[in-house]
């Protein structure tokens, strides 16, 4: 659980580990709430800076590092695709991450990690750092398609009605652009 001492911290993604890594095969739980960081989403659809994210993990400490596992818990909100509606959903991720010392990122350890492959986020100190890992497990989670709901009828191409809203909503058919010369010239012909 969050203390004091941690909660005054300037970083509040950081959580401190120094008593745990210390002690290899032992565990520790970290519950909190932070503000979303920057970066989930974009200005249509995503997790908005500074709304509430829940971490819930468990820390297990190893030789090389750190083995984390938990679930992040956040409102993601926007537009729907189809009709531009508002949408707020809960989301909730599940997520195991790797965080290793500093010093076993570095290229001459016996084994380098790579932080271009996903979960793994290196330790700042006696510290885990969880800001990366939410920005990145909430930004995996948010799907390409955001629908109000599955069976969503979007808007009218021609006047912009809800088709969601509106039964039986129709126009007259308008003839083709490209075949109007050939819709001009039968008029004249027919005069």
């Amino acid at each position: 659980m969050q203390t004091k001492k941690w909660r005054q911290m300037k970083n509040e993604y950081k959580v401190p580990v120094a008593a745990l890594l210390r002690n290899p095969g032992s565990r520790q739980e970290a519950n909190f709430e932070v503000k979303a960081p920057s970066g989930i989403g974009d200005s249509f659809y995503g997790v908005k800076e500074g709304s509430p994210v829940g971490l819930k993990a468990v820390l297990f400490s190893m030789r090389s590092g750190l083995e984390v596992k938990g679930e992040i818990s956040a409102t993601e909100e926007g537009k729907c695709s189809r009709c531009l509606k508002d949408i707020k959903r809960p989301v909730k991720v599940e997520f195991s991450a790797f965080m290793p010392f500093e010093k076993e990122m570095e290229e001459d350890s016996p084994m380098p990690y790579d932080l271009d492959e996903d979960g793994i986020y290196p330790l700042s100190g006696d510290f885990a750092d969880f800001e990366g890992l939410i920005r990145d497990e909430l930004a995996l989670q948010l799907s390409m398609v955001r629908l109000c709901k599955p069976d969503c009828k979007g808007l009218c191409p021609e006047c912009g009605a809800d088709l969601n809203e509106v039964e039986n909503h129709s126009h007259e058919k308008q003839p083709d652009p490209r075949f109007r010369k050939l819709a001009d010239l039968k008029e004249r012909m027919t005069k």
